[in-house]
């Protein structure tokens, strides 16, 4: 961007001019009058024409300003509607959190249903001039996104995002994995929610008469349905997952669970909750004891396991019974 004080003030003034809605068109003539009556000075025609060159100039040098002639008007526009080198009034903080969030949606600009981020972020870039081009150094040398490994079912996001604003159902082929089984399956979709980097749509299923959760990278051939439903007034998206640790749903009620669990992984625990009702009951020497009031069910046991001898499950006997014969079961597999 220009150092020169006057020039970036007179781009200001030429900004304001054809931004102008009560006066469209200024001429050379009427922006160097302008320019020489803010100023002070005289600003010559050719000075114009070179500071709309400058502002046409791509960013970071200039502001990629789409300034045209009209031949049948006689003065300058911009070709596109509600543009404006006008940039916000931003402290540093300010710019670095700016920055940092257009990074941030740049990693989805590649979601089919996220395509306008790519548009979005590549007009923040230019009007802002982050320097954002999808090879930043940031990105990979200082703040790494968490990335998913593959991504199967992306495609399929934003076509189930209009079954579900347009109250249809979805028809599709799924790939149960657990009955290595492929079958034709329907779903009333109300929501899309992206879990550990993967994708699922929860909706309701007529068939199995109850709310169903299905990965997107396991679905093809998803089509919507003609007819329109009425929306279950059961379902709120907002709370549908709050007893949850994972991404299954489930039928049966939460349960209250009482967990010890020793260092280090209870110093872990403390730091990052397996849930938020988690609640701290005593603390003693080098261990921990927590409640919870979640759903038992596979995701959660593997959330158990995984902190293997550092946890130990003092409450309900049935987690503590589950827990043990997957252990017993592993414990199988060394002999």
């Amino acid at each position: 961007m220009p150092k020169n004080k006057s020039a970036v003030i007179r781009y200001r003034i030429i900004d304001q001019m054809l931004t102008n809605k009560r006066r469209p068109y200024p001429t050379l003539e009427q922006l160097a009058a302008k320019c020489t009556a803010i100023l002070g000075s005289d600003v010559s025609t050719s000075t114009i024409e070179k500071d709309i060159r400058a502002m046409r100039e791509q960013a970071p040098k200039g502001y990629s300003a789409p300034i045209v002639y009209s031949k049948l008007e006689g003065g300058y526009v911009y070709s596109e509607v509600g543009f404006s080198i006008a940039e916000l009034n931003l402290n540093e903080e300010e710019w670095t959190a700016l920055q940092f969030a257009a990074e941030l949606l740049y990693q989805y600009k590649e979601v089919p249903v996220f395509s306008n981020f790519k548009n979005a972020i590549e007009r923040i870039n230019t009007r802002f001039s982050l320097g954002i081009d999808g090879s930043e150094k940031l990105i990979d040398q200082v703040v790494q996104f968490e990335q998913a490994v593959h991504a199967n079912g992306l495609e399929f996001i934003e076509f189930i995002y209009k079954a579900i604003k347009s109250k249809q159902g979805i028809s599709f082929s799924y790939r149960n994995i657990y009955k290595n089984k492929t079958s034709a399956t329907s779903l009333i979709p109300y929501l899309i929610k992206e879990h550990r980097n993967r994708w699922y749509v929860i909706g309701w299923s007529t068939e199995k008469e109850k709310y169903t959760t299905y990965a997107l990278d396991r679905m093809s051939g998803v089509e919507t349905e003609d007819t329109t439903y009425k929306r279950r007034s059961d379902f709120n998206a907002s709370t549908f997952f709050q007893h949850s640790t994972g991404i299954m749903e489930s039928k049966a009620k939460p349960q209250e669970v009482l967990l010890t669990i020793t260092k280090p992984i209870s110093d872990l625990i403390l730091l990052e909750p397996v849930h938020h009702s988690q609640k701290v009951i005593k603390e003693k020497g080098d261990s921990v004891q927590i409640s919870l009031k979640v759903l038992l069910n596979e995701e959660f046991t593997f959330k158990l396991l995984g902190m293997g001898s550092f946890c130990v499950v003092n409450k309900p006997a049935s987690l503590k019974k589950t827990i043990k014969s997957a252990i017993d079961n592993m414990g199988a597999n060394y002999l």
